[in-house]
């Protein structure tokens, strides 16, 4: 039996849908799935059971490693004047809906069997909740379907029960849990229905495995730069789906035509409001407090995943770093016009964002170099550097070929070049912190 939290996620707060059910379950059982999951999860990473291009929940892999690979894969298209349609699907209730005894029969065909495979089954099995809310408790339900959201196993068994969706699929499908996308590049209508037609076998596969997309809330984003590109009515189930600009995917905005404007402005706007919050509910005179307050819940909007959008204008770096100017007088508490903010920035020993952001670019360079990330490093903006004066260490590659400034400042190019520039003791470090620590040196005036 589970208490179950409702979790505000977006939309209307008087929907019951538009909110994630969180099930509290007891100590001993989540450390027994933490036994469970390690298992089932190095049997799937030891077999190569699972799909390659599944970064949620595993090992190596985040949100990040997702989306460097995306983009790349959007900007060398772009680069190469290539149209690419990307279809963002919504299932709906992705968790809730996994069928237990197809769960089960997926688990052993996977080489999951035995006493784990009716462990996982009897753990599935006979299951209740109650929504618990300001106190008050609801009645007792069955839970007919669905991993436990909040369990520490129930992420493992969604990842298993959905390997097989991307196969028989000709377009590229990628998968963080149950945020999906599914893209092509666009040469003729021949790929728009070749687009279509996997897009059809998906539809298929949800109704073969009790799963649902929820087409009013799935998107077609268009990733091009031409005048007159192809277009093609997408359906699913016979319903058109939404042509956009520009949509979301794991936390980061992407327009039809790379610039990440769009991106910036939003969470620009974001961590002025979450810095406007601390300024009417912080009102102390405590700088540590406040510079805490700002570092947890301020710049980490203005930093996740940057390394994939960090901007290369003037403008774009302009509003960010005025954010953090901004943040600076909160915790100064000094707000007239003829205070200096750079010496307050200076006294408070803050970097600037751009220096955070290039740091955090070649930090997931490190990774990538020495095989710490699930990063794909068979294309060609990893082919290592034939040695030349230019190159300052063995651990340089070859910088990748840009035609236009936007595929120049995109994640691989950019950093490729810095880190060849790096010293040999930098980018040779023994360790991810060793790394930092010696990169961070090199930025010390």
């Amino acid at each position: 039996m589970a208490n179950v939290v409702p979790i505000y996620k977006k939309g209307a707060k008087q929907d019951p849908a538009n909110y994630r059910p969180i099930s509290l379950t007891c100590i001993a059982c989540k450390i027994m799935e933490h036994i469970i999951a390690s298992n089932i999860m190095r049997h799937g990473n030891q077999h190569n059971i699972l799909y390659d291009l599944q970064h949620g929940f595993r090992e190596k892999r985040s949100c990040e490693t997702q989306l460097i690979e995306f983009s790349a894969d959007l900007f060398n298209n772009m680069q190469d004047g290539k149209q690419t349609d990307v279809l963002i699907l919504d299932f709906s209730k992705a968790f809730d809906k996994v069928g237990h005894k197809r769960l089960i029969q997926k688990l052993e065909h996977y080489g999951i069997s035995g006493k784990t495979n009716r462990w996982i089954e009897s753990f599935l099995s006979s299951r209740t909740q109650t929504v618990v809310l300001d106190g008050a408790r609801s009645y007792e339900g069955e839970v007919a379907s669905g991993v436990p959201q909040g369990s520490v196993l129930g992420p493992c068994l969604f990842l298993y029960y959905i390997n097989d969706l991307p196969d028989g699929l000709t377009s590229t499908a990628r998968l963080f849990a149950d945020d999906t996308i599914i893209y092509i590049t666009i040469s003729s209508a021949i790929d728009t229905a070749i687009l279509q037609a996997d897009l059809d076998r998906l539809g298929a596969w949800e109704v073969k495995w009790m799963m649902e997309f929820h087409p009013a809330k799935c998107q077609v984003l268009p990733v091009t730069r031409k005048r007159n590109p192809i277009k093609h009515r997408y359906t699913l189930h016979g319903t058109p789906l939404e042509h956009v600009t520009s949509a979301k995917y794991l936390g980061v905005t992407f327009t039809s035509d790379l610039r990440w404007n769009t991106h910036i402005n939003n969470i620009k706007s974001k961590a002025n409001r979450s810095l406007a919050f601390l300024r009417r509910n912080l009102q102390v005179q405590n700088e540590q407090l406040k510079t805490t307050a700002y570092n947890t819940l301020v710049r980490p909007q203005l930093e996740y995943a940057s390394s994939v959008w960090d901007p290369h204008t003037t403008d774009n770096i302009k509003k960010l770093e005025m954010v953090q100017r901004t943040a600076a007088r909160f915790v100064k508490n000094k707000w007239r016009k003829k205070s200096s903010v750079g010496d307050m920035i200076s006294n408070l020993g803050w970097q600037s964002l751009k220096e955070r952001r290039e740091q955090q670019r070649l930090g997931i360079m490190y990774k990538i170099h020495n095989g710490l990330v699930a990063v794909n490093t068979h294309h060609q903006y990893m082919t290592p550097s034939i040695r030349t004066t230019r190159v300052s260490h063995t651990a340089a590659y070859q910088l990748p070929h840009s035609a236009n400034i936007y595929h120049q400042n995109s994640y691989f190019p950019r950093t490729i070049s810095t880190w060849n520039s790096l010293p040999v003791m930098v980018v040779l470090a023994p360790s991810v912190d060793a790394f930092k620590s010696r990169l961070a040196a090199q930025y010390q005036p």
